[in-house]
């Protein structure tokens, strides 16, 4: 909002307040109306005064024209994405290209499954990102919000050139879906499966090895 837009609103407030506290005294009889008139009819019987009440409603009639038909255009920085600007001109890299660009990192993740994502720019110009993610139950849910941070970080950084003040990670819900590639939890029952599947192997080479 522009200068004038925020002028204009604070005085159009402040008109509001005095009239609206003026009706509550008069119905609540603290102030008589007869009053109120009786000063009103003083003030304005002067020349000053006259002078007072006209300006005043130009300035309400000026601000009511502005209002109804020369309305500012909204501001629209940040909005449609992050401006960078250099010498040379400007840069927009809009919401859905990084909000891809998140996308892409968290499939890079074991465990973790981008629900949404949204970036903001603060008044300092610092890339703020907000993530919602599924994770699986197999998964320690710090590690990945760790790593999910640091990698977005690094994707603004190297695709983007853009620095990231803060990562803030939503886990939206946990899923039982299995992941691909996980390693298996160090107990007594997956240890020994997993002693297992190497003397196989073990086995499988040594048989291979002596037929040939």
């Amino acid at each position: 909002m522009k200068f004038f837009d925020r002028l204009a609103l604070k005085i159009f407030s402040i008109i509001i307040f005095v009239i609206t506290i003026g009706i509550i005294l008069i119905l609540t009889g603290i102030v008589s109306l007869n009053d109120v008139i009786r000063e009103f009819a003083i003030f304005t019987n002067g020349e000053t005064g006259i002078k007072v009440i006209l300006g005043v409603s130009t300035v309400l009639i000026l601000l009511a024209l502005k209002g109804l038909f020369f309305t500012s255009k909204p501001e629209s920085k940040g909005k449609e994405g992050v401006i960078l600007e250099n010498t040379s001109g400007k840069l927009v890299i809009s919401k859905e290209s990084l909000e891809n660009l998140i996308s892409n990192v968290t499939k890079e993740i074991p465990g973790a499954e981008t629900v949404s994502s949204r970036t903001i720019v603060d008044r300092n110009k610092n890339l703020i990102v907000y993530v919602t993610a599924v994770v699986s139950k197999d998964v320690m849910i710090k590690d990945v919000s760790n790593e999910l941070q640091q990698k977005v970080k690094d994707a603004m950084k190297r695709t983007a050139d853009l620095e990231v003040k803060e990562v803030n990670i939503k886990i939206k819900n946990i899923t039982s879906k299995k992941v691909k590639g996980l390693p298996l939890p160090e107990t007594k029952d997956n240890i020994e499966t997993q002693e297992k599947i190497e003397e196989r192997k073990a086995e499988e080479a040594t048989e291979k090895s002596s037929k040939e």
